[in-house]
C-alpha cells in the first residue's frame, strides 16, 4: 500500500535582522529554468536527493556524469555510492505532459540497459560525460577520488563490487521534478498494483522559490513525495537482463535496537561472502572471520553486510539512527578501519578519536602507515592472517575506542 504525504505545506520565509521575507514559489508552467539546470543542479550538489532517507547503501551520491550515453537514450544523471551502488535519475520540468506520461518507462530502459553493461563500459561512458561537460579526460577512479578517497587496495574491490550490481541490474531509481503532478502519483500506484511488474520507484520533488524580484537567486527544498515501505528500503533488480523479469528486494524491517542490542543478519550476502572467503583463503581464516563477527555480535556491535564485506559498527550510545564503523572484512581475507569520518562529524565527535585509535593499532601490522589524507584509516589492507596473531591486542584497544566514543557521546547529551 502507498502513502501519500500531505504536500499541502506552508510557505518558507526568509528572516534577516528581524525582517520577514516571504518566498514566492516558481509556478510550474513559468520557464524560468529548464532540465539542464535541473541537471547541473544536482549534479553539483547531489546532497540534494534525500538518497538517505530511501536506501541507505547508495548514500553518499557520488556524480558519475551527465547525460549518460546508453543505447536506451541519455542518462539524465548517474551516480555512485562508496561502495559501488548506482543510482538512476530521470530529470523532469511537470510542464510537459508527455513527459509526464514516459518518464517512468524511460528509467526502466535505462535500468535495462545497464544491467548489460561491463565496468570497462560505464568507465567509457564517464570519460564520455567528463569530456562534453567539464572539458576532462577523466575516468571513473579518477572522478570518484574527487569526492572520496580510493586507496589502490580498494580499486578491485569497487570494480568487483560495480560489475556485480551492473550483472545483478541493482539500482535505485528516481524520478526528480520540480513538482510530482497526481497523474505521475497515480501511474506509480498502478505499478504497485500490477504484480507481474514487481516495481517500486521514487519520486523526488524540488520545490524552486525565487528569493528575489529578479528570479535570479532561489531556495531548493527536496521533498520526497511517494512514501511507502517498499519505497524506503527498495532494490530493484533486472534479471539476466530481462526487464519483464523485474523483481524489487525489500529488506525485512526490524524494531529499532536499543543501545548495546546485538543485530546480524543472516543473509545471502552473508552466505555468498564466507563461500567467496573460503576459496579465496582457507578453513582457518574461514573459521577467524566468524569468530570476528560472533565477538563483535557479544560486545553489542552491529554486523552489517555489505556487497563484498562485514562492517563492525557501534550503535550510537544516545540512540540516534548513526552507526559507527569501527573496521570491515571483505571475502578476499582482507581487513581495513571503517571510514568513519561522516559519522563523526555528523555526530559532532573529535575525529582525534579515530585518529588515535588508528596510529595506536598500526604497529600491530609492520609495514602500514596511517593515510595522510585521511588519519583515521590507514593505507595498506592488511590480511586476517596478520590480524589472527595479534587480535587480543586489537580487540583491547577496539574496547578502548568504543569507550572514548560512549564518553564523549554521553557528555554530549548531557550539555
Amino acid at each position: 500500500m502507498i502513502i501519500k504525504g500531505d504536500r499541502k505545506s506552508g510557505v518558507p520565509i526568509i528572516i534577516e535582522n528581524g525582517a520577514v521575507k516571504k518566498l514566492n514559489r516558481i509556478s510550474l508552467n513559468e520557464k524560468t529554468f529548464n532540465e539542464a539546470w535541473l541537471q547541473k543542479l544536482i549534479y553539483e550538489h547531489a546532497n540534494l536527493l534525500p538518497v538517505d532517507k530511501i536506501e541507505d547503501g547508495f548514500s553518499p551520491l557520488i556524480p558519475l556524469g551527465r547525460e549518460m550515453s546508453t543505447s536506451a537514450g541519455y542518462i539524465d544523471n548517474l551516480y555512485i555510492s562508496e561502495t559501488g551502488n548506482i543510482t538512476i535519475v530521470e530529470t523532469k520540468l511537470w510542464r510537459n505532459a508527455e513527459s509526464r506520461r514516459e518518464v517512468i518507462g524511460q528509467v526502466i530502459d535505462y535500468a535495462k540497459e545497464l544491467s548489460k553493461w561491463t565496468f570497462a563500459d560505464l568507465d567509457k561512458s564517464v570519460i564520455a560525460s567528463n569530456k562534453l561537460y567539464q572539458n576532462s579526460t577523466d575516468n571513473l577512479f579518477t572522478t570518484f577520488k574527487k569526492y572520496n578517497q580510493l586507496l589502490e587496495a580498494e580499486e578491485h574491490l569497487l570494480i568487483d563490487n560495480i560489475n556485480k550490481n551492473l550483472k545483478r541490474g541493482k539500482f535505485l531509481l528516481l524520478i526528480v521534478g520540480d513538482g510530482i503532478q497526481d497523474n505521475l502519483e497515480e501511474m506509480v500506484d498502478y505499478l504497485h498494483q500490477t504484480p507481474q511488474l514487481h516495481f517500486t520507484i521514487a519520486l523526488v520533488e524540488l520545490q524552486v522559490y525565487s528569493a528575489d524580484e529578479k528570479q535570479d537567486s532561489f531556495v531548493v527544498i527536496p521533498q520526497l513525495v511517494t512514501r511507502t515501505r517498499e519505497i524506503t528500503r527498495a532494490i530493484v533488480r533486472i534479471e539476466n537482463g530481462d526487464a519483464s523479469n523485474i523483481v524489487v528486494t525489500i529488506p525485512k524491517e526490524e524494531p529499532k535496537k536499543q543501545s548495546g542490542q546485538i543485530s546480524a543478519r543472516a543473509t545471502i550476502t552473508a552466505e555468498d561472502f564466507f563461500e567467496q572467503l573460503k576459496k579465496n583463503t582457507n578453513k582457518s581464516i574461514v573459521e577467524f572471520a566468524s569468530q570476528i563477527i560472533k565477538d563483535a555480535e557479544d560486545a553489542g556491535y552491529l554486523i552489517e553486510w555489505n556487497s563484498g564485506s562485514f562492517g563492525v559498527k557501534l550503535p550510537d550510545p544516545i540512540g540516534t539512527p548513526i552507526n559507527i564503523g569501527l573496521f570491515n572484512v571483505d571475502r578476499n581475507g582482507l581487513m581495513y578501519l571503517a571510514f568513519s569520518r561522516g559519522q563523526f562529524e555528523k555526530l559532532n565527535l573529535s575525529l582525534e578519536l579515530s585518529h588515535s585509535f588508528a596510529a595506536d593499532t598500526l604497529p600491530l601490522f609492520p609495514g602500514l602507515k596511517q593515510s595522510e589524507n585521511k588519519p583515521h584509516i590507514w593505507n595498506k589492507y592488511p590480511k586476517l592472517e596478520s590480524l589472527q596473531p595479534v587480535y587480543e591486542k586489537f580487540t583491547e584497544r577496539l574496547k578502548l575506542y568504543v569507550s572514548q566514543i560512549k564518553e564523549a557521546r554521553m557528555k554530549s547529551s548531557e550539555e
